[in-house]
């Protein structure tokens, strides 16, 4: 998943840059820490692996109280390698 992330990003990125939006992308792997600071410092547009979203949750390090639109690319696929608790929460 972590792949998918980044190339979710990959593709995003231009768009992300035209329209002058943040884009974040937090998955295992890389410095919590660092990614919970681009987060603190905004982001419209958040890619993210359940399992690194689900830390950053807990460590009250990402806030979904302002979150419009969900998108779960391969959520059955999720599903499928044990990310069911995850995805559902």
């Amino acid at each position: 998943t972590r792949e998918l992330a980044q190339q979710v990003t990959e593709a995003l990125t231009p768009y992300a840059e035209a329209l002058r939006l943040r884009l974040a992308t937090v998955v295992g792997g890389i410095s919590i820490a660092r990614q919970a600071a681009a987060l603190r410092d905004g982001a419209e547009v958040v890619v993210a692996t359940p399992g690194r979203l689900h830390d950053l949750i807990d460590r009250r390090g990402c806030r979904l109280g302002h979150v419009r639109v969900t998108v779960l690319d391969e959520a059955d696929q999720m599903c499928d390698m044990g990310f069911l608790p995850q995805v559902t929460e």
